[in-house]
């Protein structure tokens, strides 16, 4: 311990020794019990505001240097302790992770098991980093070219990324089967079929995937994210995690058949799997987001099936909407989704197909 760093006592006990004074005579000086003092000339207790003032008083020196000595003492000892440097160290940590990632949004998901300062370093796992500065890296590097985005709906770029990386960090221990694109057409088969009975939807369709090689989860948004889903490659398999932002059954089945367009045309074209990954939204501005949405419009409903039923029908009432629902087995809301989407007015007309619009579980 450096000079200027020595307990304020030994600072005293050198003043007793120039002036030739006891610790009993200054004890009686400044009232206080003499093994108090003593105990403070050895280092073991610590000079308080009105000690100081005493012993200003009694002539030796400001109060303001005795409290700067103990100060700076204890300062130097706290700066020495290895319990509470770690501890500093994580809530510096936590402070300049805030800037980076919202940790109020990792500290809800229970899957992570963030109970503690401590626990922080799942969050660089989740981003592929080692320190704060790769962590940076990573975010203010990430590639936004296959984010569709829309101006219909306000978004914080660091929780997007967020959703993002944590979408794949929590694939990576989903186990399912071997993947093969050969599959295709027996998985859309199975999808269609399950979309249409709309029972246990959500969890047969895990099942569905599962099968065929497909990694499927949920991941719900923070704030200012907006993001339907993500595919992507998770180890050897395609992985679908979805946000599950509306929870109606056309928006489910489009987004999962979108998602499939991308792992089909574009993740596994050609079988040479791309690193690359693809978020659905609100707009259509790239190529990519254009196919994908092709896709799943034409595998939900057959496209000469809808091109006949279009030219057939001037009103798309519910009892319409029925008939073709059970003439090519493709559930109402569905139908009645695409419906709206071609031609807006019908969102705000009543339907009792509404009534079994939602997603079962």
């Amino acid at each position: 311990m450096s000079k200027q760093n020595l307990h304020p006592g030994k600072y005293l006990t050198m003043i007793l020794d120039e002036r030739g004074l006891s610790q009993r005579e200054l004890a009686s000086k400044i009232d206080i019990a003499h093994s108090l003092l003593n105990n403070i000339l050895k280092g073991n207790r610590n000079i308080n505001v009105n000690i100081a003032l005493s012993l200003e008083a009694a002539g030796f020196k400001k109060a303001d240097y005795w409290m700067k000595k103990q100060i700076e003492y204890l300062l130097d000892q706290a700066s020495n302790d290895t319990e509470l440097k770690k501890k500093n160290e994580l809530i510096k940590t936590q402070n300049q992770l805030e800037d980076l990632v919202p940790l109020s949004y990792f500290k809800k998901q229970e899957f992570l098991n963030i109970e503690s300062p401590e626990d922080l370093d799942i969050i660089f796992n989740i981003y592929n980093s080692n320190s704060i500065s790769s962590l940076k890296d990573q975010v203010e590097n990430y590639n936004f070219n296959y984010f569709r985005k829309s101006s219909k709906f306000a978004e914080n770029p660091k929780n997007v990324i967020a959703w993002s990386f944590l979408a794949e960090y929590k694939a990576k221990s989903i186990k399912v089967n071997e993947f093969d694109p050969i599959n295709e057409r027996a998985l859309v088969k199975e999808l269609k079929k399950c979309f249409y009975k709309n029972v246990n939807t959500l969890s047969k369709t895990k099942k569905i995937l599962k099968k065929y090689g497909i990694k499927f989860s949920l991941l719900d948004r923070p704030a200012k994210t907006p993001v339907d889903g993500k595919s992507f490659f998770s180890i050897d398999n395609p992985a679908i995690v979805l946000s599950l932002k509306y929870k109606r059954l056309d928006n489910f089945a489009f987004t999962i058949m979108h998602e499939l367009g991308h792992i089909f045309l574009h993740l596994t074209a050609d079988k040479k799997y791309k690193n690359t990954s693809f978020f659905t939204n609100a707009s259509n501005s790239k190529i990519e987001e254009f196919q994908a949405d092709n896709y799943a419009k034409n595998n939900l409903i057959n496209l000469d099936l809808w091109d006949d039923f279009e030219f057939s029908n001037r009103e798309f009432n519910d009892d319409v909407i029925y008939d073709f629902s059970n003439k090519i087995k493709v559930h109402p809301a569905i139908i009645r989704g695409r419906v709206c989407f071609e031609n807006p007015q019908y969102y705000r007309k009543r339907s009792s197909i509404n009534a079994i619009n939602v997603l079962t579980y």
